[in-house]
């Protein structure tokens, strides 16, 4: 009880000290010191209740002495909260804060007035020890950082502008101790209290610079903030009105006593608050206001506190949604419909800090999707959601206000060339982004599990919505990161302004990172797995210990890469850029162009305004959310949607996959054998191709000679790291080959070759080249285009299978085929992209001879060049065999037929590439999601939706 103490009290008396502090000397020591206090008892808590769910008794007069504090801290938030809105005459504000007034004084006097209502009020379990730590932790680092931050901020100021550094650093730690209040109270009431400091924090620091903008987005958190908080005080009146104890745990367990009627309504209500908090739409827009704010505000928002708090909660009520269809059908349709319409406004987005917030509500949507699905594999994805979103976009916004504070400005196209303005910063930067979306991060393995959360709940809208959402999230992290990995000739190295707390923290959230990836096995197993079974009774697992430690391993590796000298070739003689003449200033594409004039190559990333313009998809997102809002309430006051039951059909992931040695042997033989294989099928594709256009055609080991005169080529370069990127994504190539013929893991094998795909275009990006820049912006879209239907395709196979391990085949009683030819279909249709056939060969095309300037492969030459034409005979095999699956089951004679297939299969591709002209990209993009959208939505309906019927 000593050290909950300490934690609640702790960050409010060092808000106490810093409100009055205003010197730096003394407040810059009190903060550290602060800080450092509250992440170790945090730490300390969490090993003491590990494990150990508890509920904490205090003495009767601690717990109503500790409910009229609540009561009368919201009370008194709510005056403030007013006072702000008659001062500034909004109507909106005056009028949402009376009615909250109101609601809060009724709340309070049935809190204090029914003493038999008391209940012990606080409860740790092991999602409560995550957040501890989450807010402890990186909330705690995050105020480290606003030290040096806050110094730059002042700088900038000018002169005579007044230094309100002391009330933000203490709001700052205020919010830290209303967040632990959050998590670590079971009473409502003293939740409620919380809720409104937590609230009420984010609106003073929102508007802490006192501009119009800055008042203008404080106005709008607190409006939409205060629905939340109204909704809030509703659903805690109802709980009283019906009986009900004011607890969360007692709220779940009352089920047993009452039934679920009485409790539909306030769990609608507290999921409203808990959207609201979570910058759900049609509640998102207070959250991209908050980007006025400095960062350390939106950190702090965006990764650690508010927004987490709105997600804890519905995490909390997970076991009532998988009961409760009505309020599950609410919180899973607002997030998945956030998750991906809010993906697609953040490819829009140069506003590296809009970007941020964005894919930031995307993602809470995501994890409130899973929290709404209401099963164990769907917590499980949620639970993880929050753990590498907290660490991964902690990372990407403390880099971005440092690096702002630097170059002046947030714009992405402003980032060009940081790599040698700010190389340790833009590294960890690059770490950040891949944590956010590449596997094996954490990001990308908890989506594993939401796709078998929304299989087995039959939700094939939102399978969609995830397949389409992650592909937009690939797109616009990727353009990102391109834009970072270039890397100038000229280095002009500015990091000596940064601050050491500024390095302290971020270096600390990217050590958070990578421990966190290391040690996801540990995490699964120890924490998220033990809370599992005390919920629900299960502990899924999802995904073999095999598959994880190669995970590990992998995270290791990119480490290495980003982070250490390892694979620069310093020894190759530079080259300049090709620029379309002869070449004046590399760094600032300037070069002498035809008579002899000087002129400047311009390349800015595709935002693609015209498609994914925010205006429009924000109309139709909050109208749908809005009715969806609508629909559930009115269902519920219509009908009383009390009924028990909902959606599920258990489908276990059976782990059928080899083993690590047998990974090892399959690696090693699709190494071996891939390559030949590869170039065969590509001298025989020269060949065929040639006599269907009356040609002789060159000899069938035509690439194999190629290949061999790259190897021999002078070694040139126009940097140093473009071939280690390429070696890295020939090696995921292999592995991603090795886990298909091997047996292991479709998904896997799927998400490494997007990441040999993705170190192919960091590659191409890092040239600075604007040819190469054209070819790799047009192989991000290829992979938007057709990432839907390759993730449609790994549910089906689950589906069909009941594993995602590719040996799970040999067991079948029939090809996959004849359950998913929609899907096949829709593969067929992508297959051209994967192979680089016309008339989808956007980024570069197969032929040599098509090309002048050969996109995205424009600026590599010799080795790199030659590991660049392995690579695709690796994916061209590997991809065939993505088809070849579809024919195979126990059958002995299934492999012949398979391989008949795929012969027939290519020769048709090859026929298509001969007789078809290249596309428009739109064409593509909108062709590609239309077939996925109708083989998908077709196939899943009949598969996922059968078991209910």
């Amino acid at each position: 009880m000593a050290m909950l103490v300490m934690l609640f009290a702790i960050p409010v008396v060092a808000a106490a000290l810093l409100f009055f502090v205003r010197e730096a000397s003394l407040r810059d020591p009190i903060a550290i010191v602060a800080a450092a206090l509250t992440a170790g008892v945090s730490v300390s808590i969490a090993a003491t209740y590990l494990n150990t769910p508890t509920t904490i008794a205090v003495p009767d007069a601690l717990y109503v002495g500790g409910t009229w504090v609540a009561v009368l801290l919201d009370l008194l938030l709510t005056g403030v909260v007013l006072s702000f809105a008659f001062r500034w005459k909004n109507v909106w504000a005056i009028a949402l804060g009376l009615v909250q007034l109101g609601g809060a004084i009724w709340c309070g006097m049935l809190a204090i007035e029914e003493p038999e209502a008391v209940i012990d009020p606080l409860f740790i379990d092991n999602l409560g020890v995550v957040m501890i730590l989450i807010v402890g932790v990186v909330g705690s680092l995050i105020c480290v950082y606003a030290l040096g931050y806050m110094k730059d901020h002042q700088a900038h100021e000018p002169a005579d502008a007044p230094d309100y550094r002391h009330q933000f650093l203490a709001l700052m730690f205020l919010f830290l101790s209303a967040m632990f209040v959050i998590i670590l109270s079971d009473n409502t009431d003293w939740m409620l209290a919380g809720w409104e400091i937590t609230t009420v924090c984010s609106f003073l620091m929102i508007g802490y610079t006192r501009t119009e903008e800055a008042r203008k987005s404080a106005l709008l958190q607190i409006n939409l903030n205060m629905v939340g908080g109204i909704a809030f005080h509703a659903a805690v009146l109802l709980m009283h009105r019906f009986g009900l104890p004011p607890s969360l745990n007692g709220l779940i367990t009352s089920t047993l006593a009452v039934g679920t009627r009485p409790l539909v309504l306030p769990l609608l209500l507290l999921s409203v608050a808990g959207l609201v908090k979570a910058a759900q739409m049609p509640f998102h827009r207070w959250l991209l206001g908050a980007m006025v704010a400095p960062t350390p505000t939106s950190a702090l928002l965006h990764s650690s506190t508010m927004v987490k708090a709105g997600v804890f909660l519905l995490v909390k009520f997970a076991p009532l949604y998988r009961i409760i269809p009505v309020a599950s059908f609410m919180v899973v349709g607002l997030g998945g419909i956030t998750f991906v319409l809010c993906s697609f406004m953040a490819i829009s987005q140069s506003n590296a800090k809009r970007v941020l917030a964005y894919s930031t509500v995307a993602n809470l949507g995501l994890i409130c999707a899973c929290a709404g699905v209401g099963t164990a594999p769907a917590v499980w994805a949620a639970v993880f959601l929050i753990i590498f979103h907290t660490v991964s976009k902690s990372l990407l916004f403390l880099c971005v206000g440092t690096v702002e504070h630097r170059i002046g400005s947030r714009n992405i196209e402003d980032m060009d060339g940081l790599f040698g303005r700010l190389p340790h910063l833009t590294r960890l930067m690059m770490l950040g982004i891949m944590g956010m979306f590449v596997a094996p991060f954490g990001m990308l393995i908890s989506k594993w599990a939401t796709l078998v959360s929304f299989a087995e709940t039959g939700n094939v809208v939102f399978l969609l919505l995830l397949a389409f959402g992650s592909a937009a999230t690939f797109f616009f992290w990727a353009k990102w990161l391109g834009k970072l990995s270039g890397v100038p000739q000229r280095a002009d190295n500015s990091e000596a302004g940064v601050h050491r707390t500024e390095w302290a923290a971020v270096g600390s959230v990217a050590a958070l990172l990578l421990a966190c990836c290391a040690g996801l096995p540990l995490l699964s197993e120890e924490v998220v797995s033990p809370y599992l079974g005390s919920v629900f009774g299960e502990a899924p697992v999802l995904i073999g210990v095999d598959n994880l430690i190669i995970m590990v391993v992998i995270v290791a590796f990119i480490a290495i890469v980003l982070l250490t000298p390892w694979g620069r070739a310093t020894h190759k003689r530079r080259v300049p850029v090709y620029l379309g003449g002869q070449g004046l200033d590399a760094d600032d594409r300037r070069f002498l162009g035809s008579m002899g004039r000087t002129m400047t190559s311009v390349k800015r990333n595709w935002y693609l305004e015209d498609i994914f313009g925010e205006r429009l998809i924000t109309r139709a997102g909050i109208i749908l959310c809005s009715a969806i809002l609508f629909v559930s309430l009115a269902a519920n006051a219509l009908f009383g949607m009390g009924a028990q039951g909902g959606f599920f059909a258990e489908r276990p992931v059976m782990l059928a996959g080899p083993g690590l040695f047998g990974l090892a042997v399959g690696t090693l033989g699709f190494a071996l054998i891939a390559p030949v294989a590869g170039c065969l099928l590509d001298g025989l594709d020269r060949k065929i191709s040639a006599r269907m256009q009356g040609r002789v055609g060159p000899r069938v080991l035509q690439p194999y000679y190629d290949v061999r005169k790259l190897l021999r080529k002078e070694d040139v370069s126009v940097n140093a790291v473009d071939e280690a990127y390429v070696t890295c994504a020939l090696i995921f190539s292999v592995v991603a080959g090795g886990m298909f013929v091997s047996g292991s893991s479709l998904l896997m094998s799927v998400f490494l070759i997007t990441l040999s795909t993705l170190f192919f275009i960091i590659a191409a990006y890092s040239a600075r080249s604007p040819y190469a820049d054209t070819g790799a912006d047009r192989e991000c879209l290829q992979v938007m285009s057709y990432e839907p239907m390759v993730l449609i395709m790994t549910v089906g196979f689950y589906t069909a299978t009941g594993s995602f391990d590719v040996a799970s085949l040999v067991g079948l009683h029939a090809p996959i085929i004849i359950v998913l030819a929609p899907i096949f279909l829709g593969m067929l249709f992508i297959l051209t992209i994967k192979l680089r056939k016309s008339p989808f060969d956007l980024s570069s095309s197969h032929h040599a001879h098509q090309e002048i300037v050969k996109g995205i492969t424009t600026e590599m030459s010799g080795r790199t060049l030659a590991k660049v034409e392995i690579m695709h005979w690796c994916e061209s095999v590997l991809f065939l065999m993505w088809i070849g699956m579809f024919f195979i089951w126990s059958h002995p004679a299934s492999w012949a037929l398979a391989a008949g297939a795929v012969a027939f299969i290519w020769l048709f591709e090859i026929w298509i590439d001969n007789n078809y002209a290249r596309v428009k990209w739109q064409t593509c993009l909108k062709l590609a999601w239309l077939v996925a959208l109708v083989a998908g939505a077709v196939n899943l309906s009949f598969v996922l939706i059968a078991p209910f019927m």
